[in-house]
């Protein structure tokens, strides 16, 4: 629901004008010739998801790409926040992250790190985010920080609901000097 109607605004648009430059044609014989629509390229993107008012996602990336026919929307240099009034806020940042359109789950690759308002950071090479489940999660290796600890897992899921982040696989902790 994030970016599907920026997408389709994008796509209406560039259909709209396209109606609006040609001479009237057979449109039956028209859109059978007509080649995939070219991705969309962006710079500076801000996207924003609210419920009830108050913002529950933003993200933001400093590239672009949306691809019509694949129905994903390629970014780079990515930041996701996750907000809620409740349980505080929880930002990931990666190099690169792929939007899924028909199912708004996000999958966010390389250098990807995560931060939460309660103080725990964590950083892996991938984290996926499902939507409908409303959950962060990966099967990669992950390091976890808090306050004097350093936990590692081989994979990890966060609720985002309820903000409980669970190592899974073989965990190891270690106690850490501030």
């Amino acid at each position: 629901m994030i970016l599907r109607h920026f997408a389709s605004r994008i796509a209406l648009g560039a259909g709209l004008l396209a109606l609006a430059c040609g001479p009237a044609q057979d449109l039956a014989g028209l859109s059978a010739s007509l080649e995939p629509p070219a991705p969309a390229r962006l710079r500076g993107v801000v996207f924003e998801n609210y419920s009830a008012g108050a913002r529950e996602v933003e993200v933001r990336a400093a590239r672009a790409e949306v691809d019509y026919v694949g129905r994903v929307v390629r970014l780079q240099r990515v930041r996701i926040d996750f907000q809620d009034p409740l349980h505080g806020r929880i930002q990931v940042r990666a190099k690169r992250a792929e939007f899924l359109l028909d199912s708004d789950d996000f999958v966010l690759r390389e250098q990807v790190v995560g931060t939460t308002d309660g103080g725990e950071r964590f950083s892996t090479a991938q984290v996926r985010y499902e939507q409908a489940a409303q959950r962060l999660w990966t099967d990669q290796p992950v390091r976890l920080h808090r306050e004097g600890l350093v936990v590692e897992g081989a994979g990890m899921e966060i609720d985002l609901s309820t903000r409980r982040i669970r190592l899974m696989g073989k965990v190891e902790a270690r106690m850490k000097r501030d």
